[in-house]
């Protein structure tokens, strides 16, 4: 079967895009070569990029929007990653449209396999360095990076699973909570086994009891990692055994100074432990922001006059830290009318939209290109196809109801 320009544009430039991610350090070479490649592609084979003209209005004022933020910061490189954003999402979305369901599938089945072993690749070289001990792996600045891109890669998965003929998905999603559980990244393996739900209409009665299956699971969970994984088990426990022991005085205290809990004692320093600290250490620092700076941000990288450096594990906190309340409300408008339209056409992907929502929640995600830029690709091509299938519903719907309302006449 020939294949359209637009398969080819998709699936060349993302495999490139996953080789570099995975095994070239250079990042800034890699974003060069991925958008060069890209560009290529899409002026030899003539992609034309349509938009409406509110579609247009909202890129425009986003590019606009990180063009100020890159001239208000121009010494950082994160900048001009930024600005390609909105370019991607236009492009990847008319891509996603004029692809049929089948030839979309055919892309993401190869793209997927590609992911595979680049991934395989990576934690074999990382295995060989001697990095797994110490939860690093090769060109990835930390193991929950490495988990998020897991997370991102479950937009195909779904999207063969819900829209193509394609067999053996379970064992694909298997495949995939195995590899989030190598990450290391235990938010990642959660999310990645809660993506193995299938999304349908639930009475009351299934949801009780989902949740009380969901909590009893979770008990033996943490009776067994008791029992034959303590590390895990303390970083789990640790708030609680924190805040029960009496020290949630000291972690505030700690939290206005900005001090870091490293006096604390070792198994009280869990990644939830750093989670909570960080929440609160953020939110006294928004507490004392004049309205100047809650409105317009502190810039790209203005974070780092908060917490010597240090991330927000939250990357709405980090929204709204340096570019400001009203992107932050942009941002949660969008995010909102996903999940509307979501409940309302494809309920199949609402629980991949709650787990890349959660992951956003609790963790650093968008100053990391490679992260963000798949997940904004596969995001949009995704998009694109479904809402061009939505289009064709409601034509079809249309002409039904005139042709039924002229017979009536």
């Amino acid at each position: 079967m020939t294949k359209p320009a637009a398969w080819y544009v998709v699936v060349w430039p993302l495999c490139v895009k996953l080789f570099l991610d995975f095994f070239i350090p250079a990042r800034e070479l890699d974003f060069a070569v991925f958008n060069g490649v890209l560009f290529v592609m899409a002026i030899g084979l003539r992609v034309s990029p349509r938009i409406s003209w509110r579609g247009f209005a909202v890129i425009a004022g986003v590019a606009i929007f990180f063009l100020a933020q890159l001239i208000r910061t121009p010494t950082d490189t994160i900048g001009y990653k930024l600005l390609t954003m909105p370019l991607l999402a236009v492009l990847f979305y008319n891509l996603g449209r004029s692809m049929d369901r089948d030839t979309l599938s055919r892309g993401y089945s190869v793209i997927l396999v590609v992911f595979v072993f680049c991934f395989g690749g990576n934690y074999l070289l990382s295995a060989a360095l001697g990095h797994l001990a110490s939860r690093e792996f090769w060109n990835f600045e930390h193991a929950n990076l490495l988990g998020s891109y897991v997370l991102v890669m479950l937009i195909p998965v779904n999207f063969l699973a819900t829209e193509s003929r394609l067999r053996g998905m379970n064992v694909i999603k298997v495949a995939f909570v195995v590899m989030a559980f190598l990450t290391t990244s235990t938010g990642a393996l959660i999310l990645t086994l809660a993506a193995l739900m299938r999304e349908r209409k639930r009475s009351a009665s299934t949801v009780l009891l989902t949740l009380a299956s969901g909590c009893l699971v979770a008990v033996c969970a943490l009776f067994f990692l008791n029992e034959f994984d303590k590390s895990v088990y303390d970083k789990i426990v640790a708030p609680y055994l924190l805040i029960t022991g009496g020290g949630l005085d000291q972690l505030i205290q700690s939290a206005r100074g900005a001090s870091g809990i490293t006096h604390f004692a070792s198994d009280q320093q869990g990644s939830f432990t750093w989670r909570i600290y960080a929440d609160m250490v953020y939110a006294l620092f928004l507490a004392n922001e004049g309205v100047t700076n809650l409105l317009a941000g502190n810039g790209i990288g203005g974070f780092s006059q908060v917490w010597s450096g240090a991330m927000p594990h939250n990357d709405f906190v980090l929204i709204l830290v340096d570019f400001g309340a009203p992107f932050l409300l942009f941002v949660l408008v969008y995010v909102t009318r996903l999940f509307r339209y979501v409940a309302r056409y494809a309920i199949q992907w609402r629980i991949v939209l709650i787990v890349i929502t959660v992951r956003l929640t609790f963790e650093n995600n968008i100053y990391s290109y490679y992260v963000l830029s798949s997940g904004l690709i596969f995001a949009s091509l995704t998009i694109g196809a479904l809402s061009e299938r939505v289009v064709k519903k409601r034509s079809v719907a249309n002409v039904n109801s005139k042709a039924t309302g002229l017979r009536e006449a």
